[in-house]
């Protein structure tokens, strides 16, 4: 299929194809739309067009906006709504963006004559110029092409089969991939895009408008990370048996087993997966329809096997990916990829035939501590299973003794009685002494980044000037 609201239009033009802002318009409405603003934007189109950077602020007119830059051929650039000007400023002196377009400026849009479009867009053409997360430093800027997109939905479809009815709801930020194939993901299928829009503290203080969003607007698609979906479970428990989810594709970070199982037991389908910035967001996710037993490794659940067209390969201890979802490259970067194709992630993790992809976090995460490696990860999931906690990052911190010593950043279930004595008392039955944390710090709120990901970075940055030894049987 044709990556473009025109293409879909004639397809289904009744199809209700945008629910946002109050608004529901069908596949030919909003192409009416968004031929007017291919008008505005044809001053943009060359044969090589530069970027056009983008706010994306989920409104309808940057919908409008966003779709008439695919149509045109034209590179997007999206820009978070809540980045500082010297970020703003970092991003669009790095993708020599032409314009930077503010859909809250723009006039209303009136249906006007199909602008006139290139009479073809190669496969590889640029769609989107997406930052990094930044979890680990300054984000690069990842190139996706139109082929990349168009084979992450054709394999996304392939493993959950589109039906009629389905309507997916878009939660997660459009500044990062997993919000833009959200919505590529509905074009290509001709299905609905349901648009929810959080507090302006960020969707964590969203979750009982979410939970009924998700419900009066009859979402069947949904996708969150494992922040979010353990603060649904508490603040909406009967979510599963009011809501038609058939999928609940869970990723952005290791999903535990204790999460995992709380899910299923509310009855939510969920299909844990792995992927990042560079695959379009995906590339493993559960079989569907989801299989009753699912495997774990040191407390993570298994992230499942590759999409179709995409392999997967460990190379001491690290995870390599190749196929038609993978990036082109990075802007002002070197080339990432080994001379046979595979991008090396730099995620450390196990493939299983049989049992699927576990994956354990970054290799620059991992603690050497006196000889012994750690895993920051195992380390986090321990922590949680002990119950009382929402949160849990956990670093290294240097010693003149060890050369690294394990500390953590510990967030408390909200309105629960923690009790730091008897966290650790239940983690000397789950870790050995050398992996357990020397060094604490207890925090309401950890720091989090605009896509609700806890941001590693800062925390390790700001948090640690607060460290302290751990409370243990009345002592410290």
């Amino acid at each position: 299929m044709t990556l473009s609201i025109f293409a879909a239009a004639q397809a289904a033009p009744f199809t209700e194809a945008l629910v946002c802002e109050g608004e529901r318009l069908t596949f030919q409405a909003l192409a009416a739309r968004v031929q007017a603003r291919c008008t505005e934007l044809a001053a943009f189109v060359a044969d090589r067009p530069r970027p056009v950077a983008l706010l994306v602020d989920g409104s309808v007119q940057m919908f409008e906006f966003l779709h008439a830059l695919i149509a045109l051929g034209i590179p997007v650039l999206p820009i978070h709504p809540r980045l500082t000007p010297p970020e703003r400023a970092h991003l669009l002196q790095l993708s020599q963006a032409q314009a930077l377009l503010e859909p809250s400026q723009a006039s209303p849009a009136r249906p006007a004559q199909r602008a006139a479009q290139p009479a073809s867009i190669a496969d590889e053409q640029p769609l989107a110029l997406v930052p990094t997360s930044g979890s680990t430093g300054a984000p690069k800027l990842t190139v996706l092409s139109r082929r990349a997109f168009a084979a992450l939905a054709h394999a996304d479809a392939l493993r959950v089969a589109p039906e009629p009815e389905d309507r997916a709801l878009l939660c997660l930020p459009l500044s990062h991939v997993g919000g833009l194939s959200v919505v590529l993901r509905c074009l290509l299928a001709r299905r609905c895009c349901v648009v929810f829009r959080g507090s302006k503290l960020g969707l964590l203080d969203s979750i009982p408008e979410l939970a009924q969003t998700l419900i009066a607007e009859r979402i069947t698609l949904l996708s969150l990370i494992p922040t979010v979906l353990a603060r649904l479970l508490r603040e909406a428990p009967s979510l599963g048996q009011r809501a038609p989810l058939r999928a609940l594709l869970l990723g952005g970070q290791a999903c535990s087993e204790e999460l995992f199982l709380d899910a299923r037991a509310h009855g939510l389908p969920v299909l844990t997966s792995y992927g990042l910035t560079e695959t379009c967001s995906q590339a493993s996710t559960l079989p569907f329809p989801p299989p009753a037993r699912v495997a774990t490794r040191n407390g993570v659940v298994s992230a499942g096997f590759p999409l179709a067209g995409v392999e997967l390969r460990v190379v001491q201890g690290l995870l390599q990916v190749r196929g038609p979802t993978l990036f082109s490259g990075y802007v002002a970067e070197p080339s990432p990829f080994a001379p046979d194709g595979f991008f090396p992630t730099g995620d450390r993790g196990e493939f299983d035939p049989e049992l699927g992809l576990f994956v354990f976090g970054r290799e620059s995460e991992l603690i050497i501590s006196g000889g012994e490696n750690v895993d920051p990860s195992e380390v986090e999931h321990a922590l949680l299973a002990c119950g009382g906690l929402s949160a849990a990052v956990v670093f290294a911190i240097a010693d003149p003794e060890f050369g690294a010593r394990v500390a953590a950043a510990l967030e408390p279930l909200p309105g629960a009685s923690f009790n730091e004595r008897t966290l650790f008392a239940a983690l000397d039955s789950r870790l050995a002494s050398f992996k357990q944390p020397r060094a604490v710090c207890v925090i309401e709120a950890l720091p989090r980044l605009p896509s609700g990901k806890l941001d590693r970075a800062r925390i390790r940055t700001e948090i640690s000037r607060n460290l302290r030894p751990p409370e243990r049987d009345g002592r410290r």
